[in-house]
C-alpha cells in the first residue's frame, strides 16, 4: 500500500509536494450542475432503480462518471425515504397530540358524571361503603319495628307469628333479604 512516502530520506520536496497533490485531488468534491440535477431528477420520477445500462447512458449525457450517477440515486432515494419518514413521524406527531387531548377531555368529563337515572354523582369507594354501612343499620331497625308489628298482629289475632308472614306478599314478608352482603 502505497501512502506517498518512500523510506530512505532522498526525496526531494518536489516529489513530496506532487504526492501530496496526488492525495487532494482524490479528495476534490465538485457538486452537480442545475441542469445536470434537473435531467437526474427527470429521469428518476420516471426511473429510480435505472440498470448498469441506463446508469452508463446518463453518465455519457452528463458528462458524469457512471458510480457518480450510482450514488446521486442512492442519495436520492435515501433523501425521499428520510423525507416520507419525517412527514409519518409529523403524522404520528400529530395523531399523539389529538389523542393526548382527548384522553384529558375523557378524563376531565369523567370528574364531573352524572348517574344519569338518580341525577347524582358517582360515589367513591368510601363513600358507597359509609352508604351501605347506614343503609344496613336502616334495615336492622326495620327488621326490628317488622319484628314489633309482626308480634303485635300474632297476638291481636291469635295466630303465630309464623302463619302472619305467610300471609304477606314475598317481598314484604323478607323484607331485609334483598340486600345482597346483609345477613340479618
Amino acid at each position: 500500500m502505497d501512502f506517498g512516502y518512500v523510506g530512505g530520506g532522498n526525496e526531494s520536496s518536489d516529489d513530496h509536494k506532487e504526492i501530496s497533490n496526488s492525495h487532494k485531488s482524490k479528495k476534490s468534491y465538485r457538486r452537480h450542475t442545475t441542469q445536470q440535477i434537473r435531467h437526474l431528477e427527470t429521469f428518476f420520477e420516471e426511473c429510480p432503480h435505472p440498470d448498469e445500462n441506463q446508469r452508463w447512458q446518463l453518465s455519457h449525457d452528463l458528462g458524469l462518471e457512471p458510480r457518480q450517477i450510482k450514488f446521486w440515486f442512492q442519495n436520492k432515494k435515501t433523501q425521499i425515504k428520510a423525507q416520507n419518514e419525517c412527514a409519518n413521524n409529523n403524522a404520528l406527531r400529530q395523531e399523539n397530540k389529538r389523542i393526548h387531548c382527548e384522553n384529558i377531555a375523557i378524563t376531565e368529563a369523567l370528574k364531573n358524571v352524572i348517574c344519569p337515572a338518580c341525577g347524582v354523582p358517582p360515589l367513591g369507594e368510601e363513600e358507597r361503603q359509609r352508604n351501605i354501612q347506614q343503609l344496613k343499620i336502616e334495615n336492622a331497625l326495620l327488621k326490628q319495628k317488622h319484628e314489633i308489628l309482626s308480634h303485635m298482629l300474632a297476638n291481636m289475632t291469635g295466630k303465630p307469628v309464623a302463619h302472619i308472614q305467610s300471609l304477606l306478599p314475598l317481598s314484604l314478608g323478607r323484607p331485609l333479604d334483598f340486600l345482597p352482603g346483609f345477613h340479618g
